[in-house]
């Protein structure tokens, strides 16, 4: 298994697998933000994943 930093450097290198396995690793916590008062909010869901998708391109590593 791959390390996140390794997997940050890989997507913003364009890697396609390297942000599908991001997503996957993060998908428990978007799942969770989109449960509001006991239903699923699907737009939210949609904003959580193109929030994260837009923030492994700013995503600095040191």
């Amino acid at each position: 298994m791959k390390s996140l930093s390794q997997l940050f450097i890989q997507a913003k290198n364009g890697s396609e697998q390297a942000v599908e396995e991001l997503i996957l690793r993060f998908y428990p916590l978007m799942n969770k933000m989109a449960w509001k008062s006991g239903e699923y909010d699907e737009d939210c869901y949609q904003e959580c994943m193109l929030a994260f998708v837009i923030a492994i391109g700013k995503f600095e590593i040191r």
